[in-house]
């Protein structure tokens, strides 16, 4: 008697390569000054228990409901037919990516052509009155509305659906990528919940170091994952 056939791989499920495909996506919203500075300042305010942990969920909700829509909404796009259109993957990777790289250029630009190039950005004087609440409103909006953060959402959305339709994967890869895009505004709160008033010289110097180099750091993350997505975009439309 002959042994039954195996079942095909259903897709329902993660493998390590699809979340190797979603880590790049993550990191680069993980990279955003704003909401790092944002949770460093609250945690060393007099409110900093209830406020950092209210600005960390607001910054996974917003990730969450910008990565809920992007999935939503690439798997709501016609694809394109073949031999007629642009392959749907590689143009809406490389559009993104000229967009980060255009964006990312003129921040420089604008730096380079200011009297104080070296001056720290508006926002980072704007989170230092932060309250619990107004805190919570700047993560949430700057994970949703942040140009930067809403292209790698795009993307990110647009390659999980590529993975797979499925309900399970797109969950699950999705839950990775709010994970980790949260690691660098989650740890700080997790650092001063068990190190307490140890933790705040650590926290301190942290907020320095990124405040000095937030509009730097920013340039350089933009123009990285710009390229790698234009990039993408064109070994997809070549291949």
């Amino acid at each position: 008697m002959a042994a039954p056939r195996a079942s095909p791989r259903t897709r329902d499920r993660v493998s390590a390569s699809d979340i190797a495909r979603v880590l790049p996506f993550a990191l680069g919203v993980a990279a955003s000054p704003v909401p790092i500075v944002g949770v460093l300042v609250i945690l060393l305010g007099q409110r900093g228990r209830v406020g950092s942990v209210v600005f960390a969920a607001a910054w996974a909700l917003g990730n969450a409901l910008a990565i809920g829509i992007a999935v939503v909404f690439a798997g709501h796009i016609k694809q394109p037919r073949a031999h007629l259109d642009l392959p749907f993957e590689g143009a809406v990777f490389l559009l993104l990516g000229i967009g980060l790289i255009v964006g990312a250029w003129l921040s420089r630009r604008g730096r380079k052509l200011s009297d104080k190039p070296s001056k720290a950005p508006d926002w980072v004087k704007a989170v230092d009155n932060l309250s619990p609440a107004g805190g919570a409103l700047v993560a949430l909006s700057n994970a949703v509305t942040s140009p930067k953060n809403l292209a790698l959402a795009l993307g990110c959305g647009a390659t999980i659906r590529g993975i797979s339709p499925f309900f399970g994967t797109e969950t699950g890869l999705a839950l990775v990528y709010v994970a980790v895009a949260s690691t660098t505004v989650v740890a700080p709160v997790i650092l001063y919940f068990v190190m307490g008033k140890k933790a705040e010289a650590t926290l301190a110097g942290w907020k320095a170091y990124v405040t000095a180099r937030s509009a730097s750091v920013m340039e350089v993350t933009v123009f990285v994952f710009g390229i790698a997505l234009a990039v993408k975009g064109l070994i997809n439309l070549l291949g």
